[in-house]
């Protein structure tokens, strides 16, 4: 079976990791907790990684213990220059048109952020069906469960007619084992590996998001009778 559905994940996905743009996002994210809880950074940092890995995202924490604003969080933790760390890829943007199934954005950011993404990227924002972000998802982040019913729902689809691509195998854990979608992980140096997370989470591994093009085509191959 072909995959009706393709869900891309975005930040350090669409674009290389190495940019450095996710770890201006974490010193912005660093500089909210300060700000809005009047604490020192290294307590900063502390809220940070412990809201990461007990919520899934560091705002998970801050809105269900401090009553953070999501809009709020999300205008200034991505008030970056994004074209300062994303170069235009119009390979992306050619391979992207070429691929006939339904293509979403699934992104525990906001749509303000993908739109940015996208733009400095020079990627058509009419590629895709739908942006689906944190709030979309009703607040509910990867690896979540919820998250990934909810994306369901909103497309009408069933999970094996997705494929999921992620450079977190955390996030790709559940959309294959509960969910049955296939889950394609991008991990350009095999840092996304060694960070830890289930052996299996992934059918394939591509270093960069242009192989996305050559797994589906295998893909649809080894479906055909």
């Amino acid at each position: 079976m072909s995959s009706r559905y393709i869900l891309l994940d975005l930040d350090e996905t669409l674009y290389p990791a190495s940019n450095g743009l996710m770890d201006l996002v974490r010193d912005r994210i660093v500089e909210y907790i300060v700000l809005r809880l009047g604490v020192s950074v290294e307590e900063a940092e502390e809220y940070r990684s412990r809201y990461l890995r007990e919520y899934g995202v560091t705002l998970g924490g801050l809105r269900h213990e401090h009553g953070v604003d999501v809009r709020d969080y999300m205008e200034f933790v991505h008030d970056v220059p994004h074209s300062d760390y994303i170069s235009p890829n119009p390979e992306l943007d050619a391979m992207l048109a070429r691929l006939d199934s339904v293509k979403v954005i699934f992104t525990n950011a906001d749509c303000s952020h993908v739109r940015r993404v996208l733009s400095a990227l020079g990627v058509d924002l009419g590629h895709f069906h739908s942006i689906f972000d944190y709030e979309a998802a009703g607040c509910y982040p990867k690896p979540e469960l919820e998250a990934y019913r909810r994306i369901l729902d909103h497309l009408g689809a069933d999970g094996d007619e997705c494929i999921l691509v992620e450079d977190n195998l955390r996030n790709l854990a559940p959309a294959r084992r509960i969910f049955g979608m296939r889950t394609v992980l991008v991990d350009a140096d095999g840092s996304r590996r060694a960070r830890g997370g289930p052996e299996d989470a992934a059918d394939w591994v591509i270093r960069d998001i242009l192989d996305l093009e050559r797994v589906l085509e295998q893909s649809r191959l080894n479906s055909e009778p």
